[in-house]
């Protein structure tokens, strides 16, 4: 059964998944919410702007607060960052945020290891790789 892509807990899931990717940086990049606005980000995942910057602030001051202070991705991350992978349970949901995450990730035009990671992880999760989600995109 595939989750209602309007549905608040699918909305809520997916803004996790990209707070998570957020929270690899110390600060909130503005370019990055920029981005966001441009691919008409919040409007698809079913959050306002206010709403997923909430979240995106809780995420860096609890559950992923420490993604921003390790240079790689550590054992602790991934049990932190699995639980959130794991609330998306939709393949197109998957892949847009896939999508959206990799242009997090590249906004400032340097990726880090520990965004490198996240976005591995991510990946290996929902069983894509850099070929398959090339290929799932076209």
């Amino acid at each position: 059964m595939h989750a209602d892509p309007h549905s608040k807990h699918s909305s809520v899931a997916m803004a996790h998944v990209l707070a998570m990717v957020m929270a690899t940086q110390a600060e909130l990049d503005p370019r990055a919410v920029r981005m966001l606005e441009e691919l008409d980000a919040f409007r698809r995942i079913g959050l306002t702007k206010p709403a997923f910057l909430r979240i995106v602030r809780e995420y860096r001051d609890g559950a992923c607060k420490a993604l921003s202070g390790h240079d790689h991705l550590q054992w602790d991350d991934m049990k932190a960052i699995d639980p959130i992978l794991d609330e998306i349970h939709d393949a197109a949901q998957r892949l847009h945020l896939c999508r959206l995450a990799g242009c997090l990730i590249a906004t400032d035009g340097h990726i880090t290891d520990v965004e490198r990671g996240v976005y591995d992880r991510m990946l290996t999760r929902w069983g894509y790789t850099p070929s398959s989600l090339a290929q799932a995109i076209l």
